[in-house]
């Protein structure tokens, strides 16, 4: 059995990749602010609770045994980041530091999965987004996660390996809210039960790149397993869809044809109307498809809402 270690597993992508991890075999070991509140329990699973921005305390982690590490650990809101750009470095980067150094000073080379992003990219270039397109950081959240990959690329020359995804927009459920998709089936629900009225909601027209939550995590497994060390890989569905195609799929989801109210606080200005990405790389390394339909994603984030 292999181990791995699976930092900021407690947020909604790093239950879902402890699901995956333990379906096939894995020994993992978690590594989360509040790990004890883990949903996941199993023998195959260590929690730890750390506070890895903190050097002593990634310095806790006993790497002997481990052969992989997922990094989903830091601060993933683009928003907050604009007003707190140095908090954002030295999170995201920081992080990163402290756990390559604890592995370093242990003589451990465990193989890291970094998890970078698919906004990385610039929003005027050519689609569907390549590995090769340019990337344009159009935020301090963005920097982060570019330094987050220069990190990783340095510490392969000092003999680890390390794979960078870039995952563009995941759903599904145990998602929160503050995106698209929960906050539109959180208002059906309310519909339903006769707690509001109408859907208030911002531009429908942008169109993005959305893939369910459960087949991002296949991904990382099988990058972990088959990735190459130094490489960049997408993670997407390579078919974006508009807020419109949501609001619909939802509300089919939900057997329900609300009235839609159109509210200004929700509505941001976008320069880009679509965005969408290419998973060919993905594809040609790891023989990844995504396999979960945008229905049956909306019937599970619907049932999830019914059931909070």
């Amino acid at each position: 059995m292999v181990k791995v270690l699976v930092t900021g597993a407690g947020g909604f992508v790093g239950q879902h990749l402890v699901r995956e991890l333990l379906d096939h075999d894995y020994e993992i070991v978690v590594v989360d602010r509040t790990a004890a509140k883990g949903e996941v329990s199993s023998g195959a699973v260590r929690y730890l609770e750390l506070d890895l921005t903190k050097p002593e305390q990634a310095a806790q982690i006993d790497f002997a045994g481990v052969g992989g590490v997922v990094h989903l650990a830091g601060l993933a809101a683009v928003g907050p980041s604009f007003d707190n750009p140095k908090l954002y470095m030295d999170v995201n980067v920081g992080i990163e530091i402290n756990l390559f150094e604890t592995a370093l000073k242990q003589g451990a080379k465990p193989r890291f999965l970094i998890i970078s992003s698919g906004t990385l990219y610039d929003p005027k270039a050519p689609q569907p987004l390549t590995e090769e397109s340019p990337v344009l950081p159009n935020s301090p959240y963005a920097v982060s996660k570019i330094g987050q990959e220069q990190m990783a690329m340095y510490y392969a020359t000092r003999g680890f390996e390390a794979i960078i995804a870039r995952p563009f927009n995941h759903i599904g459920p145990g998602q929160g809210p503050g995106f698209i998709v929960p906050d539109f089936a959180q208002q059906l629900v309310a519909i339903q039960k006769g707690e509001q009225s109408e859907m208030l909601v911002g531009n429908l027209d942008a169109q993005r790149d959305y893939t369910d939550v459960r087949d991002i995590v296949r991904a990382y497994r099988l990058l972990l397993e088959k990735g190459h060390s130094g490489e960049i890989y997408n993670i997407c569905s390579g078919k974006p869809i508009s807020g419109h195609e949501i609001l619909e799929g939802l509300s089919q989801a939900a057997g329900l044809l609300p009235e839609v109210k159109q509210d200004p606080t929700k509505m941001r200005p976008s320069d880009t109307p679509t965005v969408s990405g290419n998973h060919d790389k993905l594809t040609q390394d790891t023989d990844w498809q995504p396999e979960i339909s945008l229905e049956t994603t909306f019937t599970d984030v619907i049932a999830d809402w019914r059931s909070r």
